[in-house]
């Protein structure tokens, strides 16, 4: 899968490929904006891949986890401002992560038809 400008994943095993539409058009303009902030790619480190608690929108397409420890506190506070204002018209949740084993991040879910 060809990746949005911008737009990085973790390593091989992260799976975009099923990831609802919506969600990877809305990761795709968050990466943009990721990329003007903070000059590097936005790294996605899980989407449909990995292990998740039961009940999780990751088997079905509809979550993905944005890598923060490439950031300091005060960017990753801009950012979840960035995120939650861009999302405010749309059925995107976002969840702050960072102290969840085993590593830090912000979980994107899309609650959208």
């Amino acid at each position: 899968m060809d990746l949005p400008l911008g737009l990085a994943v973790a390593d091989n095993n992260v799976v975009l490929e099923g990831v609802h539409p919506n969600l990877m058009n809305f990761l795709a303009h968050l990466a943009m904006i990721h990329k003007l902030l903070f000059g590097a790619d936005m790294v996605i480190t899980s989407a449909k891949d990995g292990k998740h608690v039961p009940g999780s929108l990751h088997p079905l397409g509809r979550a993905g986890d944005v890598r923060t420890h490439d950031k300091t506190p005060d960017e990753v506070s801009l950012f979840i401002h960035v995120i939650t204002f861009s999302a405010a018209a749309l059925p995107v949740a976002l969840f702050d992560e960072r102290n969840v084993p085993p590593s830090p991040h912000l979980h994107l879910e899309w609650h959208g038809v």
